[in-house]
């Protein structure tokens, strides 16, 4: 049974931990905030009070943190300890410059790397229904691959160091153009007198339909039931797409890549976070688009 060090226990991470657990296998895991290692004590976590505490043996480091600059921090709080071809599987949303430089400093330790961003929001990490968008190696890839298959439905090794996040960035940059244009199309509908669940019954069924429509419909009383039907609130708010949106922007920048739809999505959103409506989900961005 391999010994599993998880750093990062909110939303996602305590979820993600839960179906190891449930699959027998031994955790070690660590947050700065205590409360939540605690509330797993009961599902058979073992507690690190510190990143220190993290046994040096471990065989597998999973990280799902908040940004880069965390994840840095943490990598270099404990790569010197790490016994070599230490797995260390990086499942936070960070940027493509940054995921590299952490294989990097993986490599020069004699130690082995992933950066495997996930989808699916903290439904999928619950339900074991997260997909893990991949970089790296296929040594590292298939070592991980049984914990992959606890903690989601699918995987995808998309290349080389980095190619996790940059497939990451690339998905909910167009996620996030795609919500914006089914809010627009149910806006036009609803001005021209449509009755919007017939509507529904259109654009789930013809050229239009996506998973926004289909699956995360934004419209309440509409398509199966999502956190339109609920207030918006969040299985992935708004600050967590403009996070995603800026790392997209930075890549566009950095690659001189045009993309004005993707670059005016990343407007739109920060305009709901600047009007303090960031907790909500995501999906709420249809509203400021009226």
């Amino acid at each position: 049974m391999k010994k599993i060090g998880f750093i990062g226990l909110g939303n996602m991470g305590s979820k993600m931990v839960v179906n190891l657990l449930n699959a027998n296998y031994e955790v070690i895991g660590y947050d700065i905030n205590e409360k939540f290692i605690d509330d797993l004590i009961p599902s058979g976590i073992y507690k690190a009070s510190s990143l220190n505490e993290i046994p040096d043996d471990v065989d597998i480091v999973i990280t799902m943190l908040p940004n880069g600059e965390i994840v840095e921090k943490v990598y270099e709080n404990i790569v010197n300890r790490l016994k070599p071809n230490t797995l260390l599987t990086d499942c936070s949303t960070i940027d493509v410059k940054t995921a590299k430089k952490l294989h990097k400093i993986c490599g020069e330790k004699s130690l082995l790397s992933l950066d495997a961003p996930v989808s699916g929001g903290v439904g999928g990490a619950k339900d074991g229904t997260l997909t893990f968008i991949v970089g790296g190696n296929e040594k590292a890839y298939n070592l991980m691959l049984p914990l992959f298959e606890v903690m989601g439905k699918k995987s995808v090794l998309c290349g080389s160091a980095g190619s996790g996040q940059a497939a990451k960035a690339c998905n909910n940059m167009l996620l996030a153009t795609t919500m914006i244009g089914v809010g627009e199309a149910f806006n036009l509908g609803e001005n021209l007198g449509l009755d919007l669940k017939k509507l529904f019954d259109v654009l789930s069924t013809s050229t239009g339909n996506c998973w926004a429509i289909n699956t995360y419909c934004p419209i309440r009383g509409v398509g199966p039931s999502s956190p339109a039907d609920n207030n918006f609130q969040p299985g992935f708010s708004g600050n967590l797409m403009l996070k995603d949106l800026t790392i997209a922007l930075k890549a566009i920048k950095d690659t001189k890549t045009k993309a004005p739809f993707g670059t005016k999505s990343q407007e739109n959103f920060k305009q709901m976070v600047d009007d303090n409506k960031g907790e909500l989900d995501f999906s709420a961005i249809v509203n400021f688009n009226k």
